[in-house]
């Protein structure tokens, strides 16, 4: 199918069941991303003691987008789906347009032992509750054997979502914040979002190595090298001189800086790096705070890799933050998700003064907001 004949209008999460996965052995756990109107959020909040699964949770949705990019059976990279007992199937509300006309799905991503896509069966009734035409599961299955089978592919509409994913795979981005990619991405931050000082590797104007469209980025602590580096990526935009390099130091100041002394200058050329000025001194990127690295990451990173249907995951979003930031990063990320329609943002905290930010009672424009706490005592 052409380009012109196919575009991806809307990709949402609505639920996340998992089973025999992390600390959700005893039975299956359901994660709901919709709002009080039964309508997918675009801004959702994940809570619990520590060792209680939000980061598990985080990380099988990122391992289960990652099946839209793959061409044959392998193990997706999850221990508990790959070897053990586990079942996960992430439910995504899909708006596409084929062929002349809007269609609306139900995909399923699952993956896991026996069948995996029955952890939450879709039948008419809850199709039509979500304004849904059809159900397409599709994933990777893993019999008794251990042999592993991919399942759905043959559906058309699948087929056409996986061969224009495809298709852009690698496709370099062209706005700062607003790609017009309408490809689903997932952007995940792990709680490490450290800024290593770059010691190996050549120094020069390199394309970065996350760079072309993928359906899943996942970012964390930083190599040592340069391709990989943030240094490297601000060189890279500098270099492109299209207005992505200006974009990317203004939302950088205005975000995280805004109102001292402190400000991200640009890069040098010798040797080629990013530059921070401070009152009287100017340092390297990694000599930023824990809180500032852990921004500069998050408001960078998205900036070049969101398409116009992005789901972002921010493990621990309030780690190393003063409360003070704690909000500002909240009301960043609600302004974020007003300006960018096809965003959704999925958050985890230990910080129960959030809570609030995420009341179903308090309306905010633009927003549909969700969240679940993990209870003590789960498994």
């Amino acid at each position: 199918m052409s380009a012109d004949n196919f575009l991806v209008q809307d990709f949402r999460p609505l639920f996340l069941t998992v089973e025999g996965v992390g600390p959700f052995r005893e039975a299956p756990f359901e994660l709901d991303f919709t709002d009080l109107n039964g309508e997918p959020c675009n801004f959702f909040l994940l809570m619990s003691q520590n060792g209680r699964g939000k980061t598990t949770l985080l990380e099988v949705m990122a391992a289960l987008m990652g099946l839209l990019e793959r061409r044959e059976p392998a193990l997706i990279g999850f221990e508990d789906l790959d070897n053990g007992d586990g079942r996960a199937q992430w439910d995504l509300l899909a708006r596409l347009y084929r062929d002349g006309r809007e269609e609306t799905l139900i995909i399923s991503l699952a993956a896991g032992r026996d069948e995996p896509w029955t952890l939450k069966p879709w039948g008419e009734s809850l199709l039509r509750s979500h304004g849904a035409d059809h159900w397409c599961p599709f994933g990777l299955q893993r019999h008794t054997s251990g042999r592993l089978e991919t399942f759905g592919e043959t559906d058309e509409r699948v087929q056409d979502l996986l061969g224009a994913i495809r298709a852009h795979m690698g496709e370099a981005p062209v706005v700062f914040e607003d790609d017009p990619l309408a490809m689903p991405t997932l952007l995940s931050f792990s709680a490490y979002r450290d800024i290593a000082r770059v010691t190996e590797g050549d120094r020069g104007i390199m394309q970065p190595g996350a760079w072309g469209y993928r359906p899943v980025q996942r970012f964390g602590q930083e190599s040592r090298g340069w391709k990989d580096s943030l240094d490297n990526l601000l060189v890279w935009l500098s270099w492109l001189d299209d207005g992505r390099y200006q974009q990317a130091l203004k939302t950088i100041n205005e975000r995280v800086f805004a109102g001292g002394t402190k400000f991200l200058r640009g890069v040098r050329k010798d040797p080629p790096q990013a530059v921070v000025e401070n009152g009287t001194h100017r340092h390297r990127l990694d000599r930023l705070s824990s809180g500032e690295k852990s921004l500069v990451q998050i408001y960078l990173r998205t900036g070049v890799h969101m398409t116009r249907s992005t789901i972002l995951i921010i493990d621990e979003m309030d780690i190393h933050l003063h409360s003070k930031w704690q909000h500002r990063l909240l009301n960043i990320l609600k302004q974020m998700a007003k300006d960018h329609p096809g965003l959704t943002i999925i958050a985890s905290s230990h910080a129960r003064e959030l809570i609030p930010a995420f009341a179903h009672d308090i309306a905010e424009p633009g927003l549909r907001k969700a969240g679940e706490i993990i209870e003590a005592g789960l498994g």
